[in-house]
């Protein structure tokens, strides 16, 4: 069975997370623009891994409670993400050229080869390629 997931990431400024995304070598997969011309909604993705980018107001109307609340929280909130693929090494060479903060250098471990950065609202990004996965 193929299974795929995707994470959802609310954001400051989705102009800013799409270009350091970017910078990191994911496409852009779509973009929708709010009523003031910025943009409120992005997807980047590599493979078949999506992130979207959301920039959700605190004061939405309409809002249910627990999504208000989740909206509130601080971004970044002790989240981390894991983008598995077989080019970590390249990945590894694109965040260190886009200069992404690495909060952990590549190297390998019990599960695999891997690395991690955090992203401009705080959510940590391990990319990683799992021992005995793409052989």
């Amino acid at each position: 069975m193929k299974a795929v997931m995707s994470a959802m990431l609310n954001v400051a400024d989705v102009d800013r997370s799409l270009a350091f995304y970017r910078s990191l070598g994911f496409d852009t997969r779509w973009e929708n623009k709010g009523e003031d011309g910025r943009l409120d909604y992005a997807g980047v993705g590599v493979g078949e891994a999506v992130i979207a980018l959301g920039r959700i107001p605190k004061d939405r109307r309409g809002m249910a409670k627990d999504y208000a609340e989740w909206v509130s929280t601080p971004l970044g909130a002790g989240v981390m993400i894991t983008v598995e693929l077989e080019d970590v090494e390249e990945r590894y060479k694109l965040a260190k050229k886009a200069k992404a903060p690495i909060d952990s250098p590549l190297s390998e471990r019990i599960y695999g080869t891997a690395f991690m950065i955090n992203d401009p609202d705080g959510y940590v990004v391990r990319f990683l390629r799992p021992k005995g996965v793409y052989a």
